[in-house]
């Protein structure tokens, strides 16, 4: 039996409000068996090597939405843009293989101390979907990281929401011709879905067993899949102890949708068919109203905020402060879209934190809040059964080392708090070292090599990609984006109050 005993400057436990001087943990075979101070550590365990240091060891993260691509959008000549607009122009993304995408991907999230991601699986091919999920999670796996697996399901409105033959009609014959040919609603059945999710079940089971994966259930997105899908997917769900990943309310588009389609909210009609509920989780969150939020919490949904790629696709501001406000657990995920393309977590942590949706006196909400997000709040997408969250008598040994030396440079007073700094400072450099299970999987000093040869990998794999089919300028591409970019405007004009992003408009017809 290994032991050792943790014994840094501080120690954050995803518990205490704060990080604490002078307390210890025993680590036996990958799970923390003990607290206390370093005599009581010792006494319990003479042998025990001891792991001292200038650190601040915080459970290890959880990026609870992302997408394992590898390599940001923006680097094949997709813009930012508004997320419907956006979409149109994805074509340009490669078919890089899963393997090399969430490999890369799982060393520069482990290298900012995430120990598990939530991916929300794009495929290269839907008839090779069961293939891709397998080698996505190899990737992650090889990276050191876990993963929680979430292949897509979709079964209406591909390309536009609600009014897509409305649309087509108004496009000149060419470009009508093109999009229509893109179109594939529903690419299998739900039940060949199900089927497809027990096969994965059964080819990773180990890893299940192990901890090391999840597997979820994953309608791409309300406007995208049926209520009767959902409905089944709850069914299937609840039976197989399963939980359900989706994208949700991202854009004010989406929001339109609901009230175009129903008269209410997306949550207000989850609710009143019955899908909502703490099997469920959502990414992006931004368009809900107070009456939202507290279904939210009656239900014990958990929604996840993406504040990095929020601003880039100009979808509007999380309500964070609102919900922190009524003690409704959130999560953090990059979504593959952080600021600098970095995949760097301690900044996305940053953004959450002051990116809010209210300004002046207020405005401001606990500095340990967004490290909750990121911990012991992100692990309940999972119901902690990966990575706990927290650092705990009985739970994983998942944890991150930041460097005091590197969060205290070039200086700072003695009275400057840690979680202060950490959320100012804290970025990749700041991390020293990162465990799963108590096993290293990230050592900022001695990995510097393998991210080269991660980064040199997927560099090669998509110029080989490239020469055997060059990225071409499609004409009716361009067309077509301005032309959705006029539908949704539209729909603004209809729906004047979801026109500006401030919460006081929006408001007016979401409270």
């Amino acid at each position: 039996m290994k032991r050792w005993i943790l014994a840094p400057e501080y120690i954050w436990d995803g518990i205490s409000e704060k990080p604490e001087k002078g307390v210890c943990f025993l680590v036996e075979d990958g799970k923390i068996s003990g607290k206390g101070s370093l005599k009581q550590c010792r006494d319990s365990a003479p042998d025990a090597e001891i792991i001292c240091g200038e650190y601040l060891i915080l459970p290890g993260f959880t990026d609870a939405h992302d997408h394992g691509r590898g390599i940001s959008p923006t680097g094949f000549g997709v813009e930012d843009a508004p997320l419907e607009m956006w979409l149109q122009d994805l074509w340009k993304i490669p078919p890089i293989s899963h393997y090399t995408a969430c490999y890369y991907d799982g060393i520069r999230l482990a290298s900012s101390g995430v120990t598990t991601v939530l991916h929300s699986h794009n495929p290269n091919s839907f008839d090779n979907m069961e293939d891709e999920v397998i080698a996505a999670a190899r990737g992650y796996l090889d990276a050191g990281v876990r993963c929680i697996l979430c292949p897509l399901y979709l079964d209406q409105n591909k390309g536009i929401y609600l009014e897509r033959e409305k649309f087509i009609r108004s496009l000149p014959e060419d470009t009508g011709r093109m999009f229509r040919a893109g179109i594939h609603d529903k690419l299998y059945e739900i039940e060949e879905y199900f089927a497809l999710i027990d096969r994965l079940r059964e080819r990773l089971k180990k890893e299940i067993s192990d901890g090391m994966v999840e597997i979820q259930l994953h309608p791409n997105g309300g406007q995208w899949c049926s209520d009767e899908a959902l409905l089944k997917m709850k069914e299937y769900a609840l039976s197989h102890e399963m939980k359900i990943h989706m994208h949700l309310l991202e854009t004010k588009y989406q929001a339109i949708y609901a009230q175009k389609q129903w008269g209410c909210t997306f949550i207000q009609h989850y609710k009143n068919i019955g899908f909502l509920g703490p099997w469920l989780s959502c990414a992006h969150m931004v368009w809900i109203n107070g009456e939202d939020m507290d279904l939210l919490k009656e239900y014990g949904v958990v929604p996840v905020n993406n504040p990095s790629s929020n601003i880039r696709l100009r979808s509007g501001m999380f309500p964070l402060r609102e919900l922190v406000k009524r003690n409704i657990p959130v999560g953090l995920g990059l979504d593959g879209c952080a600021f600098d393309d970095d995949q760097d977590y301690l900044r996305e942590i940053r953004t959450a934190f002051y990116n809010m949706e209210t300004a002046g006196a207020g405005s401001i909400i606990p500095n340990i809040i967004p490290i909750k997000m990121a911990t012991v709040w992100g692990s309940r997408i999972a119901d902690g059964r990966l990575s706990p969250g927290i650092l705990s008598p009985g739970t994983d040994a998942d944890f991150v080392c930041i460097s005091l030396k590197e969060l205290y440079r070039p200086y700072a007073d003695e009275s400057a708090g840690i979680v202060d700094l950490l959320l100012h400072r804290g970025r990749r450099e700041t991390v020293q070292a990162v465990f799963v299970k108590g096993i290293k999987i990230y050592d900022k000093d001695r990995d510097v090599e393998k991210v080269q040869k991660a980064e040199k990998k997927i560099a090669e794999e998509i110029s080989d990609l490239r020469k055997k089919n060059p990225c071409q300028n499609l004409a009716w591409k361009k067309d077509l984006i301005s032309r959705v970019e006029r539908f949704y405007k539209g729909w603004e004009k209809e729906y004047e109050d979801y026109c500006n992003c401030t919460n006081c408009v929006k408001k007016k017809i979401l409270v």
